[in-house]
């Protein structure tokens, strides 16, 4: 199951509105979209890698976030999928900030570069009648349009989970 959220509003926004303001061509309504973009984007910046604020980046509500979500089924036990997730998003370049074996919760982040800030990766493992269930989000930690980067990173994190599974 796929669902992707965002929005298609220019991200570049705040450097136009500075070079207007620098020229002194800015409205005052520019100037207050600038400072508010500028803040938001700072904010992100520094909550990035806190798990605490997962709820923040994962809300449909924020459109400053452009999000994928898949959910898959395994047959494998909650434990040992964990563990074997938790390698897997290393081994595929992902910085792995949060784990909580008992609560089957992984977070990790992507790095920057030319086409996104970074993404931010939420890994939820439920297990019930027999199934563990897997709930992958990639959500970018500021931008709007992704670029495909949300869906490569879910594309990267299952290949390299079928690859591990090869002997």
């Amino acid at each position: 199951m796929k669902k992707t959220t965002g929005t298609s509003i220019i991200i570049f926004i705040p450097f136009m509105v500075a070079i207007m303001i620098l020229q002194k061509k800015a409205p005052d309504l520019l100037i207050v979209l600038a400072v508010i973009s500028s803040s938001l984007f700072l904010f992100s910046m520094i909550v990035r890698n806190s798990m605490r604020f997962k709820p923040y980046f994962t809300s449909r509500y924020n459109v400053l976030t452009s999000k994928v979500r898949h959910q898959m089924e395994f047959d494998l036990p909650k434990d040992i999928l964990f563990e074997k997730m938790r390698e897997v998003l290393t081994e595929a370049g992902f910085k792995v900030h949060h784990a909580e074996k008992d609560a089957g919760i992984l977070f990790a982040t992507s790095a920057i570069s030319f086409f996104s800030w970074g993404e931010n990766i939420y890994v939820d493992i439920t297990e019930s009648s027999g199934k563990t269930k897997v709930d992958f989000c990639s959500a970018c930690f500021f931008g709007i349009v992704s670029w495909g980067r949300n869906e490569k990173n879910y594309e990267r994190m299952m290949e390299t989970f079928e690859n591990s599974l090869i002997i």
